[in-house]
């Protein structure tokens, strides 16, 4: 869970404010015009007028693109040859040819912007027009035979001025004072023209014959004139006037070169060679010269030849063979440029006296500034060009050409400089003019001009989504956003408005739309395209958005025309949210926990045995990552919007935590143990110590547990440490070997050395309490050593070990085949209490010592003495023989000091009590058992073994032993013990849902009763009682209650015979037989009729069995002491005698116990004879 709040934290977008949505429009538009090739602005400059050299049509274009045609010309009868725009900004002269088949004659004429004017038309064969500085008037004269001149003004009138008799050619015509005067520059002379003169309208001529500077001053009568005078070497610099040549007070300067016009007329700069040059170029000066023939200002000297322009404001900027200057009003220089700056011989196109544009020798465009006294360029500059050429400026900026004029490029001024951009490309770009104010521009050029304009007339872009969303920039720049945009929203309505719209979508053009991330590379998420005629037109597809809840993208709304118009309108930080299901952290939050789903539900909900728990959750991470990985690499995953690393990163993560925990955590591992890949790391770490310590806690726990309760229900047991004698049994060939151990030693031989143990002896000799300790000390060995193997108690009820163990093991929580390993491994070892009272045959016995698993987990068993269980231990490798010694004076010493008294003082016994836990042993031994019995429950009134065990009874149940409740509980046990025991010869007793469970839960409840399932619950199913000799004695009561009154007491020949109650050995009474005939023999009295009834059986089966017994079992059933008597007579006597005279000798002797040790010994042998069966002699007596 903290991995998925982690993915799902990690790819949520930043809850900080997004930046304010922006736009910008970027671009230019152009707009074919329909007609003409040629155009020349109005005055007023926002209309123009336009023709196609010898076309016939003639137009008048505005502003906006659009044409008008301009009446009476637009016939097939005139064909426009040029434009001469008047001062009235809605007049033009216009010069036409009349085609004719003989001879096309030129006509000026007058149009306003609707019409041709009617004034007479003016015949202009081969003459020049010259509009005077402010185009009021307009002088027209022949190129060739210069009789008169025509001056037409703006109205339409024209007047004639009579120059001569003709053959007179004019070189230059300058009309001064509003065309009203003018200087006439003619083949030999100088003439001053004012028509309003009439008769005297020429001057005095001043003899010329080359003229190569005429500037006029204020007084239009008067010019700064630079020529070369008849008469004189070199060109003079000289003032000229109506009069002639007009002397100056002060000389005028020699060795003039070239004149430069100021922005007063009356001053002039002149450009004169002061003498011989020492630079690589030639040293000029410049100076400022007025009309008293002064020089004004120290000049500045230049290298080479100079080329000097005026800026609009009157400033001159002025290039030399190294750098730029600027010259002032008062004839010095302002500033110039650094030699470093490389612009020797750059042409100029002065803005004004701060700024020129350059264009050097290089290719480069520069824009100049003047800062202090220097001029620079700094990175205003435009490089890469190829043979560039202004065309025009204005105030945003100048129109270039370059490539030879085929490239046409609009250079602008920005905040990082200047930036060139084509416009168009072509080999028929003319020129360009720049409308006033507006940042358009009108483009001549073939086969049509074009109107040209910036993004900034750009009006309303709107982008629209389904849902009513929309994101909208007005004409102003304001920008709007309506509802809430979402990624992968489809795309409604996409319009662009500008002046060309119209004209773009009559020619079928489309808009495109682009979204793009604002972060990264500027990835690509969406893109469409909408055809300008259709509306609804519109395709749009979105490619996977970057993942988040919401997104900055970057939406470009753009129109491109190859060689055309290209406008890019762009909205930045404009926020796009997703879909709740489409959001990426969403998405990849459900991958995640579809991913952690996939490993928990199999281990919720599945069988831990199933395949599907086992492979589905290793299947779904090889898909991740494999798929993931691979889906990544070839991009095939990309419209699932999840962010794979994420989801890979928290799938790693969940592999490595659930490790982590399993490492941690025995319950977390025994639920991952059954899925792979985690199964395939169990076994090896299951040999891990430290995690061994850890997992098997539990299991350690419970076992104590069970051990300490059972050692409870035991009356209180507690284990005093007594030596046993040990027989080992290495295989076959090798003797075995006698010894004695300790419970330790023991411990050591079953955990370390993996020897089997079989505990084997008489009832009530501490084998359960040997066996329990064993367990404890296993159980220590392990905590300090945890690859020590750990016990594992086997159902009595079970029939086969290895099933019993398998299943035993399976509150491990382990697979089937992780448990068979343990088992196999040697990690455990197999613990059997009541081996012979349990349903395991020898046969199931030797079966499992003989498998593989028999070899590695060794077997701790506890039994009473019996050969068949013995012969299947020896298919074993090695195992012991474990015997319990009886207690001496020394261990019935410390047997006092574990059960001490209420005082905390060992508790004496009497003479009696230690006759009765003696038994019938001469050694004077005493049984385990029976001293417990003694201690905890001896009183004064003890004085047999019967009484001992009816005390234990009433102790237990806090009763006295002659109250009647305790009396009708005996009842009830003994009816229970006859049912169970005697019956079926099982020691268990049904508890749940038996009809006496009230009785049965008293008898729990006291202790008399203990739980006997596998695995206890609150609630046993079977129980058995705390010992078997207790339910030997109840049983022995129920037989003798049942048999007193009869004649013939056969039970005792079943208790004593039978293997189910024949294997159960005891020595409480005598060194041999069966517990239950023990108890019986003591029940039923100790007296004459129950060894007249001994004798009777053992006669009976003499005569009986004479066939099948053999001498050898009689001799060996009967006391040792007696056998040398009995061997000499019986070599005489047949097997039925000899058993007649083995009774009668064990009668009569002395030993009361004799026998009882001999019909103990027998009845197993003869069995499955019975005393209700006659003998066959007696038979044939009754025939005969």
């Amino acid at each position: 869970m903290l991995l998925w709040l982690g993915s799902v934290t990690g790819c949520a977008r930043s809850e900080a404010p997004p930046p304010p949505i922006e736009a910008k429009v970027e671009g230019h538009w152009l707009q074919p015009l329909a007609h003409g090739s040629q155009m020349v602005p109005c005055g007023h400059g926002h209309h123009a007028w336009v023709w196609s050299p010898n076309r016939a049509g003639f137009w008048l274009v505005d502003a906006e693109g659009r044409e008008s045609v301009i009446e009476g010309l637009g016939d097939k009868g005139f064909w426009v040859v040029n434009v001469v725009p008047t001062a009235d900004p809605e007049r033009a002269w216009v010069i036409v040819q009349v085609p004719s088949d003989y001879k096309s004659s030129t006509v000026l004429l007058l149009v306003d912007h609707q019409r041709r004017l009617e004034v007479p038309e003016v015949s202009i064969p081969d003459m020049s027009l010259v509009p005077s500085e402010g185009r009021e008037r307009l002088w027209v004269v022949s190129d060739f035979n210069l009789r008169q001149l025509l001056v037409a003004d703006a109205a339409g009138e024209v007047t004639p001025v009579r120059l001569g008799t003709g053959w007179i050619t004019a070189r230059k015509v300058m009309p001064v004072a509003g065309g009203q005067q003018g200087w006439l520059v003619l083949d030999q002379s100088l003439l001053h023209v004012d028509p309003r003169a009439g008769a005297q309208s020429l001057s005095r001529p001043v003899p010329v014959q080359n003229v190569w500077a005429l500037l006029p001053t204020r007084q239009p009568h008067r010019a700064w004139v630079l020529a070369d005078v008849p008469g004189r070497t070199g060109s003079q610099f000289f003032l000229a006037s109506r009069e002639g040549v007009k002397t100056t007070a002060t000389p005028l300067l020699g060795n003039v070169q070239r004149l430069f016009a100021h922005r007063d007329a009356n001053l002039v700069w002149v450009l004169l060679s002061p003498g011989p040059s020492v630079g690589p170029g030639p040293a000029l000066e410049l100076k400022l010269v007025g009309l008293d023939g002064k020089t004004v200002g120290p000049g500045v000297t230049v290298e080479g030849s100079p080329a000097v322009e005026r800026s609009p404001d009157g400033h001159l900027w002025v290039s030399d063979e190294r750098r730029v200057y600027l010259l002032g009003e008062g004839g010095g220089e302002v500033a110039r440029s650094a030699d470093a700056e490389g612009l020797g011989r750059a042409e100029l196109h002065p803005v004004s006296a701060e700024r020129a544009w350059a264009v050097t020798e290089e290719g480069e465009v520069r824009l100049l500034s003047v800062k202090g006294q220097v001029i620079t360029s700094g990175d205003q500059a435009v490089t890469g060009l190829h043979e560039p050429r202004l065309m025009a400026l204005d105030a945003n900026g100048g129109w270039a050409l370059s490539d030879g004029g085929t490239r046409l490029l609009r250079l602008s001024l920005g905040p990082v400089g200047v930036r060139a951009t084509q416009v168009l490309e072509g080999a028929g770009l003319n020129d360009v003019f720049p409308l006033k104010g507006t940042g358009r521009a009108w483009v001549t050029g073939i086969p049509r001009g074009s109107l040209y304009g910036p993004a900034s007339d750009v009006g309303r872009v709107r982008v629209g989504f389904a849902g009513g969303a929309h994101l909208e920039r007005d004409a102003k720049g304001n920008v709007l956003v309506e509802g809430r945009l979402e990624a992968g929203a489809p795309l409604e309505s996409l319009e662009l408005d500008w002046p060309g719209l119209a004209q773009a979508a009559g020619v079928g053009r489309t808009l495109r739309l682009e979204l793009r991330a604002e972060e990264g590379k500027g990835a690509l998420v969406g893109q469409g395209v909408r055809r300008l005629a259709e509306p609804s037109g519109v395709l749009f597809q979105w490619a996977e958005p970057p993942g988040s809840a919401e997104h900055l993208y970057r939406t470009v709304v753009a129109h491109e025309v190859e060689n055309g118009t290209r406008l890019t309108a762009t909205f930045q930080h404009v926020p796009f949210g997703v879909p709740l299901l489409d959001r990426v952290w969403v998405r990849t939050a459900l991958a995640c926990l579809a991913v952690t789903l996939l490993l928990l539900l199999p281990m919720l909900l599945l069988r831990p045995s199933g395949v599907t728990r086992r492979w589905l959750p290793l299947a779904g991470y090889v898909v991740t990552g494999v798929g993931a990985g691979g889906g990544e690499l070839l991009g095939l995953l990309g419209g699932l919007r999840i962010h794979l690393p994420t989801v890979l990163a928290v799938t790693c993560a969940e592999l490595v935590l659930c490790a982590g925990l399993g490492l941690l955590s025995p319950a977390v591992f025994r639920r991952l143990v059954f899925t792979h890949p985690f199964s395939w790391a169990a076994a090896p770490l299951l040999r891990s110590p430290s995690f061994r310590r850890r997992f098997f806690a539990t299991h350690v726990r419970q076992v104590r547990r069970r051990v300490d309760v059972s050692s409870a229900q035991a009356n209180g047991e507690v284990f005093v440490e007594l030596s046993s004698h040990v027989t080992e049994y290495a295989g076959p060939g090798v003797a075995p070997s006698a010894s004695e151990r300790t419970a330790e030693e023991l411990c050591g031989l079953l955990t370390r050395e993996r020897a089997h143990l079989l505990i084997q002896c008489a009832g009530g000799r501490g084998k359960s309490a040997l066996l329990r300790r064993l367990v404890r000390l296993s159980l220590e060995h392990f905590e300090k050593q945890p690859s020590s193997p750990l016990p594992v108690f086997i159902d009595p009820a079970a029939e086969d070990l290895e099933t019993a163990a398998k299943e035993a093991l399976q509150d491990l929580g382990l697979p089937e085949a992780l448990r068979d390993a343990l088992l196999e491994s040697g990690d455990f070892f197999l613990v059997l209490d009541g081996l012979t009272e349990s349903k395991l045959e020898p046969e199931a016995l030797r079966r499992y010592l003989e498998r593989e698993m028999g070899l590695h987990a060794p077997v701790l068993l506890s039994a009473r003495p019996n050969e068949a269980y013995r012969t299947a231990m020896a298919h074993a490798l090695r195992w012991m023989a474990v015997e319990p010694k009886r207690l001496d004076a020394a261990g019935l010493e410390r047997f006092q000091a574990a059960y001490p008294g209420p005082d905390g003082k060992p508790v004496p016994l009497s003479e009696s009590l230690l006759r009765i836990c003696r038994g019938r042993a001469a050694d004077g031994t005493y049984v385990p058992l029976l001293v417990r019995l003694a201690l905890r429950f001896g009183g004064g009134g003890v004085d047999s073994v019967i009484n001992l065990y009816r005390a234990v009874f009433a102790g237990l149940l806090k009763k006295a032993p002659d109250d009647a409740e305790t009396s009708e509980l005996l009842g009830f046990a003994e009816a229970l013990c006859l049912g169970s025991y005697w019956r079926h010869r099982s020691r268990l007793i049904v508890f749940r849902d038996s009809p006496d469970e009230a009785k049965l839960r008293m008898l729990l409840d006291a202790g008399l009763l203990v739980a006997a399932d596998a695995r206890p619950g609150p609630v046993p199913t079977h129980v058995r009682f705390f010992h078997d000799s207790m339910q030997s004695y109840l049983t022995a009561r129920a037989l003798y209650a049942q048999y007193a009154a009869q004649a013939r007491w056969d039970c005792l020949w079943r208790a004593a015979g039978e293997p189910g109650f024949a294997r159960e050995q005891s020595d409480l009474m005598t060194e041999a037989g069966s517990e239950l005939f023990q108890m019986c023999s003591y029940v039923f009295g100790y007296d004459a009729r129950l060894k007249a009834e001994l004798m009777r059986h053992l006669e009976q089966c003499a005569e009986a069995n004479d066939e099948r017994l053999n001498k050898e079992g009689i001799l060996a059933a009967v006391p040792e002491e007696l056998r040398p008597v009995l061997r000499k007579s019986g070599r005489v006597l047949s097997p039925g005698l000899l058993l007649s005279e083995a009774s009668r000798v064990c009668a009569e002797h002395p030993d009361g116990d004799a026998l009882f040790l001999l019909y103990a010994r027998m009845a197993p042998l003869a069995w499955p004879w019975k005393p209700e069966e006659e003998s066959p002699a007696r038979s044939q007596e009754d025939a005969a």
